[in-house]
């Protein structure tokens, strides 16, 4: 081989050698750079989830927390209808879920129980490289009672709603919930224009029968499958304000009252303690009816005794036990000295429904009403709330039951009422009576958004 045709070889295998080593390099830098793609992305949906997790918390938080609820939860005033006063502080949280990374949340006030949620994420990549996503949520709560659609509400963690022995038991234009089980049973029937709720099971048993639409653990029924509600959501039990220092509290009202119309022992408010209230109704026996407008505050129980028929145009409020019909005798140091018979109890609701006036009879603990409850008239004739803290306990009326308005209890128990019970949902007289409005426990959002 010649000097040129050597020289031609080294030329092509360098040329050669060129094409191999550039080759090489696009592949070495393609493999580097999909590397470091696949890396990106998997940094970006860890750094998606972190800010969705920021929300998350954020949410939790405006339903738990007793700080950022009662902020985003300000109710309209007439100094502030836009309730512009409320914040909350900036949260952050550092290196609890990824090792390098964290997120901070920041809420702004849009108005009443209205807000933005940002929550800003970020991990550290390599050096002081970091990767960044940002979640813009806006959340907001409907105004209103969480019971007034519900014309008979028990919101015991673990308490039932027993009907036994009752025949029929009618609810008028509202729902039935129970925030465990539902048992209806012994030749009981209920009849719900709306739904039946519960988000235990609902059992009915033993010859008896419910006519309702039926939205339970084990129950769900055409009209509950389109709503999405079966079994329904826990619902907190509502609690009044009895004796804060509040000027809405039930006991400033009652302090504030005038009462002299009735009283006769030189006292004006109708703040009574247990023993005075007996003795009122002793000594207006049989007929005692209570000031229009006004709240009766009773501190310790409230005993409604025999042959006693008392009429409440307000509200009758206790902060212990509401009894009515317990015994069929009552027996006390004044004359007559002796007295027998069957306890009524009406509520009336004063002025016009748009007057906004509560009404009911409200008991921070429980509510009975014994076998001589009523005999051949109205028993228990009620235009308001009923409400107890603990628990609601009916049995054995001599005559029908009617309430407008709803009940309220942690537990409720009807059994062996023959005559007939109707309840008519009337849902302004429950929001009327709890006083303050209140939001739904419902988060709603209304608006998600993300940025890199």
């Amino acid at each position: 081989m010649n000097k040129k045709e050597k020289g031609s070889v080294l030329i092509l295998a360098v040329l050669i050698l060129g094409v191999l080593l550039f080759v090489g390099s696009y592949l070495l830098s393609f493999a580097f750079t999909g590397s470091k793609m696949a890396d990106s992305q998997a940094v970006a949906t860890q750094t998606y989830y972190l800010a969705e997790a920021g929300i998350k918390e954020a949410v939790f938080k405006l339903k738990n927390d007793s700080v950022w609820k009662s902020a985003f939860e300000t109710l309209p005033t007439v100094e502030d209808p836009d309730c512009s006063s409320w914040s909350i502080v900036p949260y952050t949280r550092d290196a609890d879920l990824f090792e390098n990374g964290g997120y901070s949340i920041t809420v702004n006030n849009l108005g009443c129980a209205k807000a933005e949620i940002i929550s800003q994420a970020r991990i550290q990549t390599s050096g002081d490289k970091m990767a960044q996503r940002i979640v813009r949520v806006k959340v907001f709560k409907a105004i209103g009672s969480p019971v007034s659609d519900f014309a008979i509400f028990t919101g015991g963690a673990s308490e039932n709603l027993y009907i036994k022995f009752t025949d029929p038991l009618n609810i008028h234009n509202g729902n039935l919930f129970s925030n465990k089980s539902i048992n209806i049973k012994y030749y009981s029937e209920v009849n719900v224009d709306k739904k039946a709720l519960s988000n235990g099971n609902i059992l009915v048993s033993l010859n008896s029968q419910l006519n309702a639409t039926s939205c339970s653990d084990n129950m769900c029924d055409l009209g509950c499958e389109a709503s999405a509600d079966c079994p329904p959501e826990k619902i907190s039990m509502p609690s009044l304000d009895f004796d804060s220092e509040s000027g809405d509290s039930y006991l400033s009202s009652a302090q504030n009252d005038i009462c002299s119309s009735v009283r006769i022992d030189g006292k004006t408010n109708c703040l009574f303690s247990s023993e005075e209230f007996e003795l009122l109704m002793w000594q207006n026996y049989p007929q005692l009816s209570l000031p229009e407008n006004v709240v009766v505050y009773v501190t310790g129980d409230i005993n409604i005794r025999a042959g006693e028929e008392l009429t409440v145009n307000g509200v009758l409020a206790g902060d212990r036990d509401i009894n009515i019909g317990e015994d069929y005798c009552w027996g006390r140091s004044e004359y007559p000295y002796f007295r027998c018979g069957n306890a009524q109890l009406k509520v009336n609701r004063p002025g016009l429904p748009e007057d906004n006036f509560p009404s009911g009879i409200l008991a921070k603990r429980k509510i009975s009403g014994g076998g001589f409850l009523g005999l051949g008239v109205g028993s228990l004739n009620i235009n308001g709330l009923v409400y107890a803290g603990d628990e609601i306990r009916i049995s054995s009326a001599g005559s029908p039951i009617e309430i407008h308005g709803g009940i309220a209890a942690r537990k409720f128990t009807l059994s062996s009422l023959w005559q007939g019970v109707d309840i008519y949902l009337d849902s302004d007289v429950i929001i009327d009576t709890f006083k303050n409005p209140s939001y739904s426990p419902i988060i709603t959002i209304d608006h998600w958004e993300e940025e890199y």
